[in-house]
């Protein structure tokens, strides 16, 4: 996924196989996939021509474009743009074309063909988070250090099972040694890599959901952004038999995908399969199942750590808008029980006139809800020991309230109560710190559990 690619080949819709264009196809993770044709899917007249020039011509948006590479690759293009023609005359009119998914290794002829039973996903930073060698290397004491024997041994997968008939499997590769005429040097290379498996063939959407979700618990653990290196998957094809086929290379663009990564240790991280190897798949359970609750909160959060490029107001506005989305789902969110705030409402606007009761009954519509300072103080509460915050609570509370509603509202009157600088810096990575210890409870960690994660990594954390 992080690397280029090019092929050139013959290109063709579906529908009209026999009408196929010489182009090429290039790839680029941060840009994603540019076909460019030598001919156009359309057939270009005099009177096309300045409909295309008076802006009538409707550009082409084909779900599939299909196409075989020089080399004899088969190549999918999905949810393809047109993003350029230019006629010629006489000559050959050029066209461009932009892909969000490139399968290389098959051809899907509709849409609802693209369905894959296994998919094999290698993550940025997956090796560094599990920490499980098959390495076994002895160097004899001194004096003897005339012998180093190295044996490679794969470690045994890690499986468990997910809802929707899923598997998902920790899983390990390796490649080497190379043999040599000349024997100078050997080396074997491990990858750890995840396997999710469904019981019958499921759509590529599905697939991408379980990816995208486990990608985001990667990174939850990891404490940095995660992405898919490399997705392989494996699909059903033929009329009459059915078999499995070489492994299909998925490949798209990856939203803010980091220019250079750093290389991170486990003990940097918020937790590490180590740490949670005899509940993993209860996490990993937790994780999925209370997605649909949670998807406010992991979008916010998530939003704040994979674009390194926010605003530090933006990102500040997102974790609270994230604390408070949580608070919501999680706990009782009324101050009085429904009916009778119901009733203190008609009561109170059987005193206001008339021509006002629409206008403060909109106002007064959220006003069970408890207010952010004290959702905010109620979490701040719980966790409080847990991230050992400096300083007094209620200072940190009123802290972020002022500078949330001057950020909202802009008042005048709160600017000198806001956080900015250095002090915004600081009360976000507190805030963030906060919500990740909600992210943890969520999946299934104790109040023990949480402390000792954070003892572990607290100093790298508030020092991000």
């Amino acid at each position: 996924m992080f690397e280029e690619f090019e092929y050139k080949g013959n290109w063709w819709l579906p529908d009209e196989p026999e009408k196929q264009t010489p182009g090429t196809l290039r790839f680029n993770p941060r840009e994603g996939a540019v076909l460019d044709l030598i001919g156009s899917f359309k057939d270009i007249t005099i009177e096309s021509m300045f409909k295309m020039l008076s802006s009538q011509i409707i550009m082409l948006s084909p779900q599939i474009i299909l196409g075989t590479s020089s080399n004899g690759k088969d190549i999918t293009l999905y949810k393809c743009l047109e993003t350029k023609l230019t006629p010629s005359f006489p000559g050959i009119p050029l066209s461009s074309f932009y892909a969000h998914v490139v399968f290389v290794g098959t051809h899907f002829q509709r849409p609802e063909d693209i369905k894959f039973k296994k998919v094999y996903i290698h993550y940025l930073h997956l090796d560094e988070w599990v920490d499980l060698s098959g390495f076994n290397i002895e160097i004899p004491p001194s004096p003897s250090k005339d012998e180093i024997i190295i044996k490679y041994k794969l470690p045994i997968p890690v499986e468990v099972s997910l809802k929707d008939d899923y598997r998902m499997r920790i899983a390990f590769g390796f490649e080497g040694p190379t043999l040599s005429a000349v024997q100078k040097e050997a080396g074997v290379k491990q990858e750890t890599y995840i396997k999710i498996e469904a019981s019958e063939e499921k759509p590529f959407e599905e697939h991408m959901r379980i990816i995208h979700m486990t990608q985001d618990f990667l990174s939850l653990g990891v404490g940095e952004p995660v992405y898919p290196l490399t997705i392989e998957g494996t699909t059903e094809v033929g009329e009459t038999v059915k078999s499995e086929r070489t492994p299909v290379g998925v490949f798209y663009s990856p939203k803010n995908i980091p220019k250079v990564t750093k290389t991170l240790l486990p003990f940097e991280m918020l937790f590490t399969f180590k740490d949670i190897k005899a509940k993993f798949g209860v996490l990993l359970n937790n994780w999925f199942e209370k997605a649909e609750l949670l998807e406010p909160v992991y979008g916010l959060y998530f939003g704040t750590l994979y674009d390194s490029r926010m605003y530090s107001e933006h990102r500040f506005l997102s974790l609270i808008q994230a604390v408070e989305s949580y608070h919501s789902r999680v706990t009782e969110n009324c101050e009085l029980p429904q009916e009778r705030h119901n009733k203190r409402i008609e009561e109170i606007l059987t005193m206001a006139p008339p021509n006002h009761k629409d206008w403060l009954r909109s106002k007064l519509e959220y006003s069970n809800h408890p207010i952010l300072r004290k959702r905010l103080r109620e979490i701040y509460d719980k966790y409080s020991t847990i991230v050992n915050f400096e300083g007094d609570g209620k200072a940190f509370v009123h802290k972020v309230w002022a500078t949330r509603n001057y950020f909202t509202h802009f008042d005048k009157k709160l600017k000198a109560e806001a956080a900015e600088g250095e002090e915004l810096y600081h009360i976000t990575q507190k805030l963030k710190i906060l919500l990740e210890a909600c992210l943890l409870a969520e999946l299934g960690f104790s109040l023990n559990e949480i402390e000792n994660l954070f003892s572990r990594s607290k100093a790298n954390r508030l020092s991000e």
